[in-house]
Formats: C-alpha cells, structure tokens, sequence
C-alpha cells in the first residue's frame, strides 16, 4: 500500500496484522479495540466529495426533526440527573471532558450522521487513500456546549400537602463535535459469499471495474481497506476481466512476453484475511475514532425540555 501511496491505509493494515486475533461481533457500539489518532476529521475532508457532504451534516441534517428530538432526549436525561440527583441549579454544560472515552461519548452525545459511500471518497474514477482506508464510512455530531435558561417554581399539592421544586428549561446548543467512526473487519454476510477486495500482488492492485461500479451503485462497502484501491489509468484495463470478479490469479502481460511476477495479481476476498488470522492467531478487528472537532453552529439549536421536579416534600 505503500509503494501505492497510501501511507495511512497501510499504516492501518499494519495494525491489523500486528493485533492479537480478535473478531468484531458486528455490534456498531460494543466495546472493541480502538484506533482514535490515524484518521483525523481534516484530512478525510481533502477527498472527492466528502466535504459536500459535511456540509450537508453541519448546515441542514442537524436540524432535522429526528435529529432535534434525539438531541432533545439525551440532553433531558442530563439535566433530569443533574437537577434531581445531584442537586445542582447551574445547568448549563460541556462536554468536551467526555471526549476522552470515545465509545462512550458516542453512545452518549451522538445525535446525528451522514453516510459517506464509497463513491464520495473517488478522485473521479480513481481510488484514493481514504477509500482504502475507510471505503463507505459514517460522519457523526454530537452535543458539544449547551446553554440551559430555567424558569424555576414550586409545584404544590394541597390534597397532599406536598411541594416540589420544579424547572421548565430551555437548552440551548452552540457547539457540536463532529468525527468520523467506522469498524474495520473483514466479515462476510451469511449468504456464502466472501466480499472481493481485488487482485494484488506486491507492489500494485487492479480491480474488476464491474465490482466497483456494483458497490457503488448497491451502496455497499469495500471493505474497510484494501478493497479499495487506488486504480490509475495503467491498470484499468478491462481484458483482463470477464466482468465480474475472478477466483484465480490474472496475467497481464501483453503479446508474449517473458512471465514476470510483477505481472500477475491474486485475488484476494474477506475470507483470505480470516484464513490468514486462523493460522498466525493474529489479525485483530478494531474501531476507527478521528478525535472530536469542536464547531461553533451558525444557527444554534433551541429545544424546549419537559418539566423536571424533584421529590415532593411537606409544605
């Protein structure tokens, strides 16, 4: 990958190989190992379209009805514990300490995403770095700074005799942080196929440009890495194919010329990488975490919270 001119793809395969054996359960937020410093936000943003669709997230998708309630929810939650449980009157919040655990801080604080597919990480026709590293991957926000206005009161309850100290608050949100998540593994769905990730052999790839253009279009992902290669005009060279990816290696001399091995590529599928981690006992799945950017919205979020009351007490 390397000698192609993918220095964080390779950097990130390289861990892979280096890992202990380990299989990712396919659950997006179960606890897995985590690489949060090879991929940044910043330099994801430099390939194809992929800023297009940022911008996309931070200016439209963000205050989307689903994406205003979810934010709305886990805001409440905060508040709810902060004002009942712990007592405290000065609500407003950062949650920039929480960025440290980054599962963690996902599951907690995310409230929206925005797919990016494979297709949006192409320099044209061309394969890039991030689409060997990443391929079709996820832009997430969450809550960053939020601002909580209360209108405090009592609640009381002459039958009873009781009161209870009572908010109604208005949250609102001036900061989000937006990152980039993804697993990279090799798992195959379980209809028996291995997903094909190209023909390689040491110093370069060529890929079945039906097998790309069927990713693309179907809105599947090649794979967290190198099924995603970066093809040059060289070696778009459809002969070599019959259209659909093939299990045996491919020649690509031209007339009848002496066999060289940087003239034939191997296949290689899903499968090879779990047959290679079966017999090393190496070869770990792990998430891929950019660190959280921290940006100021343009518009911020204003969502009204349901009523929060401590305890009833005697009057």
């Amino acid at each position: 990958m390397d000698k192609i001119g993918w220095p964080v793809a390779a950097k990130i395969a390289r861990a892979w190989f280096a890992n202990p054996k380990h299989i990712y359960n396919d659950v997006p937020n179960s606890e897995q190992p985590i690489d949060n410093t090879t991929v940044t936000l910043k330099w994801t943003l430099r390939f194809g379209s992929v800023r297009k669709k940022y911008d996309e997230l931070i200016n439209q998708r963000v205050y989307s009805p689903g994406a205003i309630e979810e934010a709305r929810r886990k805001i409440f939650r905060k508040i709810q514990t902060a004002f009942v449980d712990q007592g405290l009157t000065d609500l407003s919040f950062d949650t920039t300490p929480l960025t440290n655990n980054a599962r963690q801080f996902h599951i907690d604080w995310q409230f929206q995403f925005k797919n990016i597919p494979t297709s949006a990480t192409l320099d044209g026709l061309l394969l890039t770095d991030l689409t060997a590293t990443l391929g079709n991957f996820n832009l997430y926000v969450a809550v960053g700074r939020t601002d909580i206005a209360t209108e405090k009161y009592f609640q009381y309850d002459s039958t009873a005799r009781t009161k209870a100290y009572c908010i109604d608050a208005i949250a609102t949100i001036t900061h989000i942080y937006v990152y980039v998540k993804d697993n990279y593994s090799f798992n195959d769905r379980d209809d028996g196929n291995s997903q094909y990730l190209g023909h390689w052999n040491k110093k370069d790839m060529i890929l079945s440009y039906r097998a790309v253009a069927s990713d693309i279009i179907d809105g599947k992902k090649l794979h967290t890495q190198m099924g995603n290669s970066s093809i040059t005009e060289t070696t778009i060279n459809l002969p070599y194919f019959p259209g659909i990816p093939l299990n045996k290696p491919v020649d690509t001399r031209t007339g009848m010329r002496k066999l060289l091995s940087k003239n034939v590529y191997y296949p290689v599928y899903n499968k090879s990488y779990n047959e290679w981690r079966e017999k090393h006992n190496r070869g770990g799945d792990f998430m891929i975490y950019s660190k959280p950017q921290l940006l100021k919205l343009d518009r911020p979020i204003q969502l009204k919270l349901e009523t929060i009351c401590r305890p009833s007490e005697p009057m």
